[in-house]
């Protein structure tokens, strides 16, 4: 009986052993037969021999796994270590192996270079990382990553003429669609939207309006002739569009354009009774109104946006340069970011008077508010924070601000169709922040916040590109 349970014993050890050996996690043998992942075993000798040491699921430097594919993309979730709270983003952008961290590493072109240094890679394996990154970092069946997340956001980056396009799901950067028209200068996107299907964005510089197919982020058409083009905003049905003046414009202007997106040709410009600065624009919910800012005459001017014709000014008070409007979700409230006071504005849309005004701080910007109306958020562009104004009843009252160190020169907000993220942009032109990892070449870069609406707090910084403005939340 001794004899057997001995033999028993022998027996499960060696099943054990076999079991180890086919282990896929043995440091000897780290990459299967489906090349962890991976599109082919060149890539994942580089990604899983050389770097996931640090990069694995039990030693992730930088909150990064590097070790299979559906580690790799899901990003990192502690760039620098702790130093910057939930500090994460995307280590490589399909079809970008120029704007992606991973390869500049690979290449030496980033500061600090420790302990990447250390890497030692021959031209060949640094061009089968660059040339996967540019057929867009396939899994081992070809599949292309982030094809159908829940929902997209859409940020502008005025200096670098590039629309950074953020997956919803894994919250990291997942594409970049080029705006680029003019050689020598930026055309600078300044606002998007989306409406079935469809990608539109206006070019400040270039005096554009573009539209892109959303499945492949192919142009498929543009109205030029816009000159400062600015704000947008699309009608309930689909079939028009709004185009303001960029906040930058000379006070010399008395129309915005109106556009047929179908067929992607101007239908009018609409006439306002003086020349100014008309910047932020809002639509009723029925489409009924438009609402114009007129951000140096100090006025609000309405709009049939049916006939396209204007109705009346709701004049304000001097000095109140009303710079960016929305509309509650009933239709009853029209919200005005007035950069001349510092404050929020609460238009009653039934008698077209102010109603309220909330003192937040300076330089507020995009508004957003929830879909119950009970919540407004207002990134302040010179005080580095979001204001949260709290709407009870009638009655309208700031209860807090959100920060973090990336927040700074505050910009863009929206907020997610269920009401669980805010995302807001900051400009960071004048580099203020400082990214941990700087690349060679490369100016400061523009952040996105993610801010949990249930808790106010941040829940991740990442990095866009040069000049984050305008964006947008989409499918």
């Amino acid at each position: 009986m001794r004899k057997f349970a001995v033999l028993i014993f022998f027996a499960a050890l060696i099943m054990l052993i076999g079991c180890d050996s086919n282990n896929t996690t043995n440091p000897e043998n780290p990459v299967d037969e489906n090349n962890n992942g991976y599109e082919s075993l060149a890539v994942a000798n580089v990604l899983v021999v050389k770097c996931a040491g640090c990069h694995s699921p039990e030693k992730t430097e930088g909150g990064l796994s590097l070790s299979n594919y559906s580690e790799m993309i899901k990003g990192s979730s502690n760039r620098s270590n702790g130093m910057i709270p939930d500090y994460g983003g995307e280590d490589a952008i399909p079809q970008q192996p120029g704007r992606s961290l991973l390869y500049q590493m690979l290449m030496g072109n980033v500061t600090p270079a420790a302990p990447h240094d250390a890497i030692t890679l021959t031209d060949a394996e640094k061009e089968t990382i660059r040339q996967w990154i540019a057929d867009g970092m396939k899994d081992n069946n070809g599949n292309l990553p982030f094809q159908n997340p829940s929902y997209r956001v859409y940020a502008c980056n005025q200096n670098s003429d590039l629309v950074s396009v953020i997956d919803g799901d894994f919250k990291i950067v997942s594409g970049l669609i080029n705006v680029d028209f003019l050689l020598d200068i930026a055309d600078k996107p300044h606002m998007v939207k989306v409406k079935n299907g469809f990608l539109y964005v206006t070019l400040i510089s270039a005096g554009k309006f573009l539209k892109f197919r959303i499945s492949d982020f192919s142009k498929q058409g543009e109205v030029s002739g816009i000159t400062k083009a600015g704000m947008i905003q699309i009608t309930p049905d689909g079939t028009k569009a709004y185009i303001s003046r960029s906040s930058t414009s000379d006070p010399v202007f008395s129309t915005i354009a109106v556009v047929d997106i179908n067929s992607m040709s101007m239908i009018k410009e609409i006439l306002l009774p003086a020349p100014g600065v008309p910047h932020g624009i809002a639509l009723s919910p029925d489409g009924s109104r438009l609402y114009i800012a007129n951000l140096t005459l100090d006025r609000i001017s309405i709009v049939d946006a049916v006939n396209d014709e204007f109705i009346e000014d709701i004049v304000l008070s001097q000095g109140t340069e009303p710079m960016q409007t929305t509309m509650s979700p009933d239709g009853n409230f029209l919200y005005v970011s007035a950069r001349g006071t510092g404050s929020l504005l609460v238009i009653n849309t039934m008698t077209n008077n102010v109603i309220a005004e909330v003192s937040l701080g300076g330089g507020p910007m995009h508004i957003s508010v929830t879909s119950d109306g009970n919540k407004i958020y207002i990134p302040l562009m010179f005080e580095n924070s979001v204001a949260v104004v709290e709407k009870n009843g009638t009655s309208w009252t700031k209860t807090k601000e959100i920060t973090h160190p990336g927040f700074n020169l505050m910009h863009g907000s929206d907020i997610t169709p269920d009401d669980k993220y805010l995302y807001v942009s900051s400009r960071n032109n004048d580099g203020a922040f400082k990214p941990y990892y700087e690349v060679t070449g490369e100016h400061a870069p523009g952040t996105l916040g993610i801010i949990d609406i249930h808790t106010d707090q941040v829940i991740k910084l990442i990095e866009l590109e040069e000049f984050s403005a305008g964006l947008t939340v989409g499918n």
